[in-house]
């Protein structure tokens, strides 16, 4: 008889669902294949941005887990990882031990608000946006705000950000609900980024980014400071490390992310920042049975600057890097040709409330074959397909948009 492949995935969002699913289908009943997420429902996160501007309902925007992966026959386990002991290939957590032949870490991040005192929602000054909890909070900061008749609002990312996009987003869908209240000429928007200049998002632009987003913002009157340090976050202030202040009524800053706590245990797993130095076949460059994929990759940055910009990790390429890497680990347990996991195309929406900019890279980092990047009304639409389709298709098993959604 043979032995049944035990793979345990670690993550309940893009990466860790694609993995399950085409893990499943790749090897069917060859592996007992277990999923533990600290979350019990999958959040379509690209989407937080309309949640805090009250376009959303989180209801709308979130699937049970449990459900779906029963349905593909995958054990879903809802719970934190407490641990991770590679020499014994052995996960730890609150339900108990699950041994693995395989594991494929899609943890995502944790938030380093601490790197700047005064930073975040909890117990700094500065709103964010990267779960349920944080976006319904910032909405009623902001609704309060944009409900005053005048304001100041700042928007920016802090040194070491690499998930900037829902900033340029917010700070744009900002513009344009003042301009429907007639009432843009009362409020003062400012952006503040540790990029070079602003388009840079990480990764030096993307084709003529720069320059269209440039002139959207001196268009929407938003002004811009690139290489912006900010040091510390204080009651209706900002303050960067040359002295400037920037005064504020609502703000929202963008954390530097880590890795999670249990990887960053683990000497020589990863990168002192807690991510994954991999393989080009998405395995770690230390421990070949363990696989990661999206915001737990460790990806240098192909470009200096004088303030740390992380490289973003998307969630279409986040999706493509965990069906990479679960091709890989069925090729493994095959003996079949392994696939290249990080020389991926990546596609991203980023929504400006009365219209949007569709952006796709291939690859994702420079120099590339091919870049796309267009501005519509259209962009807004599509994005909307993507949200109701992606949720759909967790749902009710329907099949990957053939651009890899």
């Amino acid at each position: 008889m043979v032995q049944r492949q035990r793979i345990v995935i670690v993550g309940g969002s893009f990466g860790g669902i694609n993995a399950a699913c085409e893990l499943r289908r790749q090897l069917g009943q060859q592996a007992d294949i277990t999923l533990i997420s600290k979350e019990s429902t999958f959040t379509f996160t690209p989407s937080l941005p309309w949640l805090v501007m009250g376009w959303r309902k989180p209801h709308s925007l979130q699937v049970p887990l449990v459900k779906p992966l029963k349905r593909r026959g995958i054990r879903f386990v809802h719970d934190n990882v407490d641990a991770l002991d590679p020499e014994k290939y052995l996960i730890s957590a609150g339900a108990g031990r699950f041994p693995y032949d395989m594991l494929l870490l899609a943890t995502g991040a944790e938030l380093d608000y601490a790197a700047v005192p005064g930073l975040g929602p909890e117990t700094g000054h500065t709103q964010s946006i990267f779960n349920v909890a944080e976006a319904g909070k910032a909405h009623i900061a902001l609704a309060e705000v944009l409900g005053r008749d005048r304001g100041r609002i700042v928007i920016g990312a802090a040194p070491g950000a690499s998930c900037i996009g829902p900033a340029y987003e917010l700070v744009m869908m900002i513009d344009t609900v003042l301009k429907r209240a007639r009432k843009r000429h009362r409020f003062t928007l400012t952006y503040l980024t540790p990029e070079p200049f602003i388009g840079h998002f990480g990764i030096g632009g993307v084709g003529n980014s720069p320059r269209m987003v440039q002139d959207e913002f001196a268009f929407r009157s938003i002004e811009a400071v690139a290489n912006a340090r900010i040091v510390q976050a204080e009651p209706n202030r900002l303050i960067l490390a040359d002295g400037r202040e920037y005064g504020f009524d609502f703000s929202l800053v963008i954390p530097a992310f880590l890795g999670s706590a249990f990887v960053r245990a683990v000497s020589g797993l990863a990168n002192p920042k807690g991510f994954i130095p991999v393989t080009p076949g998405l395995a770690s460059a230390k421990y070949p049975n363990i696989y990661a994929a999206g915001v737990a990759v460790a990806i240098p940055s192909p470009f200096p600057t004088t303030v740390p910009v992380g490289v973003p990790k998307t969630g279409h390429m986040t999706e493509l890097m965990a069906r990479a890497a679960a091709h890989n680990i069925a090729a493994e347990f095959r003996g079949r040709p392994m696939i290249d996991g990080l020389s991926l195309p990546s596609l991203c929406i980023a929504d400006a409330g009365d219209t949007a900019f569709y952006m796709s890279a291939d690859p994702f980092l420079p120099p590339r074959n091919k870049t796309i990047i267009r501005r519509g009304k259209w962009a807004r639409y599509l994005k909307l397909l993507f949200e109701r389709y992606y949720l759909a298709r967790i749902r009710y098993r329907l099949p990957a948009l053939a651009f890899g959604w």
